[in-house]
Formats: structure tokens, sequence, C-alpha cells
């Protein structure tokens, strides 16, 4: 553990790691005609993506070196293209209510800060949530809780997405869940 920042050494990779993963074990990608962007050809010409528009399911649920990884798939439900600037939060959930603390803030670094993520009708593209196993973590800087559920916000689109998620999780802000930009 880094002293000056307090967080865990995973932490400050998760995101990364979690990408190249869903990758590697095939994460969904678009399929026939349709097509997902960063650089939408005209994003200047697409409409903005609205809830009804996107719908989200979850892929496999993995793990590697004490963290969890599950791809999250948004798919543009409507008939036409949509935009959004694809940065997601996520948050566990029980049947209580919210628990633990929202997921970091996405990090860029591919270049495509500020670029829209232009969804073709039909198309999806993905997320992936990363947190840490409390199996190995000291149980009182874990405060480890089962959880029911996760809401995923697309930070520009005007819903929530409920996924239900039967997992054990930390709650600390050390070990806060991490999520990636919509891809």
């Amino acid at each position: 553990m880094d002293i000056r920042t307090r967080r865990h050494p995973i932490a400050a990779i998760a995101p990364t790691v979690a990408a190249a993963l869903a990758l590697a074990l095939g994460a969904p990608t678009p399929v026939g005609a349709a097509s997902a962007s960063v650089n939408g050809p005209s994003s200047g010409d697409v409409r903005v993506c609205t809830g009804p528009d996107l719908t989200a399911s979850k892929g496999a649920l993995e793990g590697a070196a004490g963290s969890r990884f599950l791809t999250v798939r948004v798919t543009n439900a409507s008939e036409t293209a949509c935009q959004t600037m694809g940065y997601t939060a996520y948050r566990f959930r029980n049947a209580a209510g919210p628990i633990g603390h929202e997921s970091t803030p996405n990090t860029v670094t591919d270049g495509t800060e500020g670029v829209p993520v232009v969804i073709s009708a039909g198309a999806t593209v993905k997320s992936v949530l990363s947190w840490t196993d409390p199996g190995p973590t000291v149980p009182s800087q874990c405060h480890a809780k089962a959880t029911t559920a996760f809401r995923l916000k697309i930070h520009d689109v005007d819903r929530y997405y409920r996924l239900p998620l039967k997992v054990d999780v930390c709650t600390t802000l050390k070990y806060r869940p991490h999520g990636t930009r919509l891809q």
C-alpha cells in the first residue's frame, strides 16, 4: 500500500487491467452492420442518447489476483445512431439500498477525452466494472457486505440502469469500485 495516497496498489491499475482482461476474454463486439466508434464520422449530426435508447446487460464475472471484473454491455435499442460522452459511474446495492462508495471517476488515456462515443442503431459498446475481492483484504479496512445488484449511470444519459449481482464487496473508500468509459 502506498502510504502517501492510502490506496491499494491494484487500485491504480485496475481499470487498465480490467479492460485488457475483457478484451482478452473475448468481450462482446458489435455484430453485422451495426457499429460503435469513439470517432463517429459526423458526431455533430448525431443526436444525444436518451435513457430509453439504451439497454444494459452484464457479461461473465471474472477474477484475477484478488480483483473481480465484470463486462457491462450497453446497446443502442433505437432505430438511429446516438452519442454519449460515455463516462460511467457504478454503485453497489443490497436490499437496504446503496452500499459503499460510487466508483472512481473514469480516466481516459487514449486521447479520446472529450470525443463522443457514437453508437449506431443496434450496436453495443462496453464498460468494465472492477472491484477488490474482500477475501484477501484486512477486514477492518474493507467492511465486506453482500450485494444484490449494482447501478450504472452514464453521466449524460437521463437514466440509471440496475442489474442483479450477488457478490461480496468492500464498502470503504479505500476499496471503492472502478469503471471504464464506454468504448
